[in-house]
């Protein structure tokens, strides 16, 4: 790795590690727990106000808050989430899509809105599963820390721009009841992981989890113990097979498939390989079979198939043993250091679309929509197309919902990019969360099973970011089979307009 490089990657994770810090949000307060002691800091008006909580782990919660935060490819934060009314009944409100939760739990939540009027008290305080008349509780854990922090931390601030908007406007417009986030910085550990899943559920009782960083290493859990995650980006295979997961993105048999259509048509393509990079303890017999469907549906030939950590800086041995096939298209990792690092190893072997001596190479794929990858990858990956994305371009969208992503983004997370998928997928993860519940009927009947009725009836639902959520009965799951291509050009991610789909 060059030093511009890892200076460049040092300071965003160190950056990354004051996230919670940067907001000056008013009546919400984050608690930063370490193995002794913690600190309640309460922002109000810009001051703040410390008082000692006894904690027990290294992590945190947002009080009065609803937000969520993972990170694609790598796994981050915490919670999505979305409210009830608090002593008073529920505002009426609407949302395109279909689904719902069916006669009965619209009953239920009709009669408990004219019960909470007549008392002023709700009926379906639960503090055991983390209900309670004025807030409910989500979880979550992310990374913070490490060559993925920067994932973590973009996912964790673009929910929090969310939560910071349901609780100044939302919220207090339709008399809904607040939320509290609990999070976890479990360091990209999958054993972290799944010890902090039990905490949440087990000590912290939460509702449900919002995002975390191995749904790999939980997923056996979260059915054992119904427990549900709901806005997940897709992190393991595991995350579109679960009855527990409602996963954002299309599984990776959609999503790779997509990819070679793309480059098919765009490249008219006959062969391709891939380095494919991996989180941690996760199974990839489901990888390679997508991208040998991928191949398959497209009639192209894959020539080659490699690994590489998520957290990898050196793909020397990789990109050597890619190019001795000499495909027309290579799939480079969608991790930035990754990519990056297999970027290098082009310069190196002097390796490039259309280059004097790769004649053979006609396209290639990597990266995650991160203006650091540009930064530090051009002029070589000039013509490159990330993983793609599912969202349309925040930049130039016209929507209302992203209109207010980005003066919500520019008001309490100016320092996020914008364009990645991350930030945009967390924070449209609480604007989904919003909406569910309302199609469900159940802001006033909060229950795990009435979330999951409510989530295994959602949608189609047209998100306004771009991209339509489904979510049923059905596994494996899929959201949405739909994606728009991005492309390096010049000094920036370019998203495409035109739309592929299966």
């Amino acid at each position: 790795m060059s030093d511009a490089i890892a200076a460049t990657l040092r300071k965003i994770a160190a950056f990354a590690t004051g996230v919670m810090l940067v907001t000056t949000l008013s009546a919400i307060a984050v608690i930063k727990a370490d193995n002794k002691k913690g600190k309640t800091i309460a922002i109000q008006s810009g001051a703040r106000v410390s008082n000692e909580t006894e904690t027990g782990a290294t992590g945190g919660a947002v009080e009065g808050s609803a937000a969520t935060g993972e990170a694609a490819a790598t796994g981050a934060a915490a919670s999505s989430a979305t409210g009830a009314a608090a002593g008073t009944p529920q505002a009426a409100g609407t949302a395109s899509g279909g689904g719902g939760g069916g006669n009965a739990a619209a009953a239920a939540a009709r009669q408990a809105s004219r019960q909470a009027a007549a008392t002023g008290k709700c009926i379906d305080e639960n503090p055991a599963i983390g209900v309670f008349c004025d807030h409910f509780l989500v979880g979550g854990t992310t990374v913070l820390s490490g060559p993925l922090a920067v994932y973590g931390d973009q996912g964790l601030k673009a929910g929090l721009a969310w939560q910071a908007y349901y609780n100044t406007v939302l919220a207090p417009q339709e008399h809904l009841r607040q939320a509290k986030l609990i999070w976890y910085d479990d360091a990209l550990d999958p054993q972290r992981t799944l010890s902090y899943v039990q905490r949440l559920h087990d000590i912290d009782k939460v509702l449900f989890l919002g995002g975390i960083t191995s749904p790999e290493a939980a997923s056996a859990y979260l059915e054992s113990a119904k427990f549900p995650l709901i806005g997940d980006i897709g992190l393991s295979p595991k995350s579109w097979a679960n009855r527990y997961i409602f996963p954002t993105t299309p599984s990776d048999a959609t999503r790779n498939s997509l990819r070679i259509k793309i480059a098919k048509a765009r490249f008219d393509i006959k062969s391709f390989s891939v380095i494919q990079d991996v989180l941690p303890t996760v199974d990839t017999g489901p990888y390679k079979r997508a991208w040998q469907d991928a191949a398959k549906r497209s009639s192209v030939q894959e020539k080659d198939y490699v690994e590489i950590s998520s957290t990898g800086t050196d793909c020397s041995a990789q990109f050597s043993r890619i190019i001795q096939g000499k495909p027309e298209y290579i799939i480079l990792p969608t991790a930035s250091g990754a990519t990056l690092a297999c970027l290098r190893e082009a310069r190196k072997n002097a390796v490039q679309p259309n280059g004097a001596n790769s004649k053979w190479l006609k396209g290639w794929s990597g990266g995650s929509n991160l203006q650091i990858e540009v930064d530090n990858c051009k002029p070589t990956c000039e013509g490159m197309y990330s993983i793609g994305t599912v969202f349309n371009d925040p930049r130039t969208s016209t929507t209302e919902q992203m209109r207010i992503y980005r003066e919500n983004m520019a008001r309490y997370a100016p320092n996020v990019d914008i364009t990645g998928f991350i930030a945009i997928n967390y924070y449209h993860n609480g604007w989904l969360l919003y909406n569910l519940l309302k199609q469900g009927g159940i802001q006033n009947n909060l229950t795990r099973e009435n979330l999951m009725n409510a989530a295994e009836h959602f949608g189609p639902f047209e998100t306004g970011f771009g991209n339509s959520i489904t979510w049923n009965t059905t596994v494996p799951r899929e959201p949405w089979t739909c994606g728009y291509p991005v492309v390096v050009r010049g000094d920036k991610w370019v998203f495409d307009s035109e739309k592929f789909c299966l």
